[in-house]
């Protein structure tokens, strides 16, 4: 019962925070929400009914969600409402690691006017080379962050992309100055891992050439900019981009090498210090939302390992989720990459079972499990992938099942050949030959399955009510699936 009546106020909450984020209503509404919550209670201690039990719960914390939703939501301040259209100049300090484009940087600065705070999305040149926390001056035309349509046909909310990271206003075309160069204290530990990742992506860059350097650095620590239009297509229809982006995949290797380097060490001091390096390589990727889901779902594991006690990975998947919405609600509904993570990561949770079962014939523990992982991640994100993007990759599986494999020998040769180029610049080429093979290989992996005949399609429309029934199809497979398997649970 407890178990039900929690699993009732997670899925009411998280319908709260969707339906408030898709229709507009005010406080009255939620108030008729609690009201008749508590009808439900009432009805349910007279007649012991455990139906309205769990429908009160799940109408209180539709409630709850739809409150925060509304406690969350943020209009541009008036006076920063009366200068959109008009050029302005404004002083402001830098907020996050500038994110450096080919022939432009965007940089996220935090300008406070009358009392008044807003975050602002500055598109600038490459120069002057900023950095997080510094003071700067920006001047430009301010205008709202507007919707644009993909490649795929689809119509993109940028101005609630934008919105989740508390960025309402933008300068797209801005003249930046640095004013001061002084950081404030509390900034000074994530300028010191920003300025750090910076150094070792020179560092890579001077062993390993363009673009496997690029790839590199997107599996080392995130971010697919440097790989040029045409190989971030060939990566999006091959179905390999996610290896480019921080995920839970590339966390958990970091994690299990610093694990193997302590092995002699007592179990809580290595889940320990892998815990502390997992830390540290999110937030010096910018500790983005996938980054954040990844990163807290390794560190629990760690403490189960240490502990010994049990880890049951879905629920601890799920309490991740809730939390995330809870801190920032925006994600729900407007990050792409948070909903394609947790849907991967539900689908190699939940599904790979499944998948596995199906495989038995494959002799090889190894490639049954990489196969079983690949296929059930991309079952559970093709809908919401179908419906984001419409892009239908048809070579994804074989293309993961040949690439995932090389992923950890890449990170590694890449990182030495990273500290090498920084430390000893002289012979950085030479470090980075194993890694530049390797690198290569999965670079020709994706152009070569992304060339291939009818390797991808791009369909127009696809309704959100087939996303539905597709996740609840396999919902329904592997509730079949877990009722006639006994239930495993493990402490990894």
């Amino acid at each position: 019962m407890n178990r039900t009546v929690i699993l009732a106020g997670g899925i009411g909450f998280v319908s709260g925070i969707a339906c408030r984020s898709l229709f507009q209503y005010d406080w009255h509404l939620l108030a008729l929400f609690v009201i008749l919550a508590l009808l439900l209670y009432g009805a349910a201690r007279v007649y012991r009914a455990q139906s309205y039990v769990l429908l009160s719960v799940f109408l209180l914390f539709v409630a709850l969600g739809s409150g925060r939703v509304l406690f969350a939501d943020r209009e541009v301040p008036l006076v920063f409402r009366e200068d959109v259209a008009e050029v302005v100049s404004y002083e402001g300090v830098v907020v996050a690691d500038p994110d450096i484009r080919e022939v432009s940087q965007r940089v996220v600065v935090r300008v406070v006017k009358e009392e008044e705070d807003i975050r602002l999305l500055v598109v600038a040149p490459l120069y002057p080379t900023l950095s997080y926390g510094d003071s700067v001056r920006v001047t430009g035309e301010l205008s709202y962050p507007e919707p644009f349509e993909t490649l795929g046909g689809r119509v993109f909310d940028y101005p609630a992309y934008l919105r989740k990271d508390g960025i309402l206003l933008m300068l797209p075309q801005a003249e930046v100055e640095r004013v001061d160069a002084s950081v404030p204290l509390g900034m000074r530990v994530l300028r010191a891992l920003f300025d750090a990742r910076k150094a070792f992506t020179a560092g890579v860059a001077r062993a390993i050439p363009e673009p496997a350097a690029s790839l590199a650095m997107g599996m080392l620590v995130g971010g697919k900019q440097g790989l040029g239009k045409e190989l971030l297509e060939a990566f999006t229809r091959s179905g390999l981009l996610p290896i480019v982006v921080l995920s839970g995949y590339n966390v958990m290797i970091v994690a299990e090498a610093v694990l193997r380097m302590l092995k002699r060490a007592p179990k809580v001091v290595a889940a320990s210090t892998a815990a502390l390096t997992i830390i540290l390589f999110v937030l010096s990727a910018g500790a983005g939302a996938s980054a954040l889901r990844a990163g807290s779902m390794a560190c629990i594991a760690l403490f189960a390992r240490a502990t010994g006690r049990t880890y049951d990975a879905l629920r601890i998947l799920l309490a991740v989720f809730v939390l995330m919405v809870v801190w920032n609600p925006d994600l729900l509904l407007h990050d792409p990459g948070f909903q394609f993570s947790f849907a991967a990561t539900l689908g190699i949770i939940v599904g790979s079972p499944l998948v596995s079962k199906r495989l038995s014939r494959i002799p090889s523990t190894t490639l049954r499990e990489v196969c079983a992982t690949t296929i059930a991640a991309q079952l559970f994100v093709l809908p919401l992938l179908l419906y984001e993007t419409g892009v239908l990759s048809l070579v994804a599986v074989p293309a993961n099942v040949l690439a995932l494999p090389l992923v950890p020998l890449a990170m590694l040769l890449s990182f030495v050949a990273g500290v090498v180029g920084l430390i000893i610049p002289v012979v950085a080429p030479i470090a980075g030959l194993p890694a530049y093979l390797v690198l290569s290989l999965v670079i020709k992996i994706a152009t070569v399955s992304a060339g291939l005949p009818l390797a991808a399609h791009t369909i127009a429309q696809f309704p959100f009510i087939i996303v539905v029934v597709l996740y609840a199809l396999l919902a329904l497979l592997v509730w079949k699936h877990n009722k006639t398997t006994p239930r495993s649970r493990s402490a990894e």
